[in-house]
């Protein structure tokens, strides 16, 4: 064999064995490879035992009293508080008030370290009332825990309306937040909502009419960085320099595709000669447009007496739903969506003699034992709805008889309580949704039940 023949024999040989191994590389990739599928490690822990701690609205505040001074804020009538914890008394301090132009009645706030590990429960409860030429009527709110996100629906930044945000910072570290208000126009990050800073152990108070002015039904978001704070609304309203009113508004469920309201107190017959204020249900879908549906039904029997479907919410955009014809009694409602939404009812008593209203917000599911705190006002109840069957038993804390309940899914109960008493509330496997609700001549007022401090959930650590 010549050199050149060789040559020739040596790239064949090379261009096949090329070509075999191009194949072969070609169908090794055509081929399934094994695969390797390793679950992450995790470990589930529950987070070492925390001090319980509860804020409260403090007094009902007056907004330009003072003839000289348009914008100063003062304490206008003190408020009752009662308070109780699982083991003794908690702990109670009082809060500094920057933007008061007054030092007296300082809100309050609670605290109970951890007993055996676990954290201490602690309920409590405030009630402020007054009749005067500016401001009259009942105001009253539980003091729960803060947090780094709420929702407050109600208020008005509307002529006639002096509605103030607090937020109150009960820890030890401060907090910084930003409150977005949405309107008809949609959401709106307005400068005096933002980088507000609530310093340790302490109540910040702002009119509402400084974030969105004539804003009839505004939803105040309030997100807050560095500590959580407890985020509410004092909302009054004047009629023609006639007092109509007052309302503590605590913070509503977070965004969900089910709000329920658990009572409304409508105190007016619909065919009655007076002014009676009715009820309207703000509504607004917080991720995306959607199609509601509200659902009213008695408390007394579960009857529906409103059924409205297909109701268009345009996202970041209120929207104020007339409810009439009702006959006087309690009433619970059920607002649905595809889409996440927030929402809350108002209602009002006889508006022709001395008036007063009240915002009944959705209401949390409690799924643990808690700790519910009556205020001291009239006529007190507390109505339980349930989203399944379930058995719920409510003891006060200082001793005596206990009562049950037992719910079938979407039936709602009253029981009569006792003003100025805790109570401990077992809501059973299935879980319930309550609010407490106080009506006298003149008066109303309401506020949900929220869930314990002590239920501290369990965290899926992955390292």
């Amino acid at each position: 064999m010549n050199t050149r023949t060789a040559l020739v024999t040596r790239l064949a040989a090379g261009a096949v064995a090329a070509a075999v191994v191009g194949g072969g590389v070609i169908v090794a990739a055509a081929a399934p490879w094994p695969t390797l599928a390793r679950e992450p490690m995790s470990l589930d822990v529950v987070p070492e035992a925390a001090r319980s701690v509860a804020a409260c609205d403090g007094p009902l505040l007056a907004l330009g009293r003072d003839a000289t001074a348009a914008g100063a804020i003062t304490a206008a009538a003190p408020s009752s508080v009662v308070s109780a914890a699982d083991s003794g008394d908690p702990t109670s301090y009082t809060l500094a008030t920057p933007d008061r132009a007054d030092e007296g009645a300082p809100p309050a706030a609670f605290s109970a370290e951890p007993t055996g590990g676990v954290p201490t429960d602690l309920g409590a409860a405030s009630s402020a009332s007054l009749d005067d030429p500016d401001l009259r009527g009942l105001a009253v709110s539980a003091c729960t825990r803060p947090a780094m996100e709420s929702w407050l629906v109600g208020g008005s930044a509307a002529t006639g309306a002096s509605d103030l945000v607090l937020l109150t910072n009960p820890g030890d570290v401060a907090a910084t937040v930003d409150l977005r208000v949405f309107g008809a126009d949609g959401a709106q990050d307005p400068v005096a909502g933002r980088d507000i800073v609530v310093a340790a152990r302490s109540q910040r108070a702002i009119p509402l009419a400084a974030l969105r002015r004539g804003e009839q039904s505004p939803v105040v978001q309030v997100t807050a960085q560095g500590a959580p704070v407890r985020a509410s609304l004092q909302s009054a309203l004047t009629r023609t320099l006639i007092a109509g009113g007052v309302d503590q508004v605590g913070a509503s469920a977070l965004p969900a595709t089910q709000q329920v309201i658990p009572a409304v107190d409508v105190t007016v017959a619909p065919d009655s000669v007076a002014s009676a204020g009715g009820m309207s249900v703000r509504l607004m879908a917080t991720a995306a447009d959607t199609l509601a549906s509200v659902t009213v039904r008695s408390v007394a029997d579960g009857s529906v007496v409103s059924q409205q479907d297909a109701i268009a919410l345009a996202a970041g955009r209120p929207l104020e739903l007339e409810v009439t014809g009702m006959p006087v009694g309690d009433y619970t409602v059920t607002a649905t969506a595809a889409d996440p939404l927030v929402a809350a009812a108002w209602t009002s008593t006889d508006q022709a003699t001395p008036a007063d209203f009240a915002w009944a917000v959705g209401a949390p599911l409690v799924d643990a034992p808690t700790l519910v705190a009556v205020a001291p006002g009239p006529g007190p109840t507390l109505t339980l709805t349930a989203d399944q069957e379930t058995a719920a038993t409510l003891t006060p804390v200082s001793g005596g008889e206990s009562q049950s309940v037992q719910l079938a899914a979407g039936q709602s109960r009253t029981i009569d309580v006792a003003a100025g008493t805790v109570y401990r509330l077992d809501p059973g496997p299935g879980g319930i949704r309550g609010s407490v609700g106080f009506s006298g001549a003149g008066q109303l007022g309401t506020y949900p039940v929220t869930g314990s401090a002590a239920a501290a959930a369990e965290l899926t650590v992955y390292p």
